[in-house]
């Protein structure tokens, strides 16, 4: 299967915002490819996952999902 590079960032955006869990990713799709390791804890910083997934989204113009990743960053930074 060719590299989606819609499908990862949206796969990614719905594990960062808490919308889905990768196991249930897994049970949803036959491949699922992420922007991180999702083993690992993301570390919050400047230009992290949050930041990629989100500038993703800001170039499709799709804003209410940037808000959302913008929230996510947020509360994962306050945690």
């Amino acid at each position: 299967m060719a590299f989606n590079e819609h499908l990862c960032m949206l796969q990614s955006y719905r594990i960062l915002t808490g919308k889905d869990s990768f196991s249930t990713l897994l049970e949803e799709f036959d491949e699922v490819e992420l922007v991180f390791d999702p083993t690992r804890a993301v570390i919050v910083m400047d230009d992290d996952v949050y930041d990629l997934v989100r500038y993703y989204f800001e170039s499709r113009e799709d804003y209410e999902k940037c808000a959302e990743i913008h929230w996510a960053k947020c509360k994962a930074k306050n945690s």
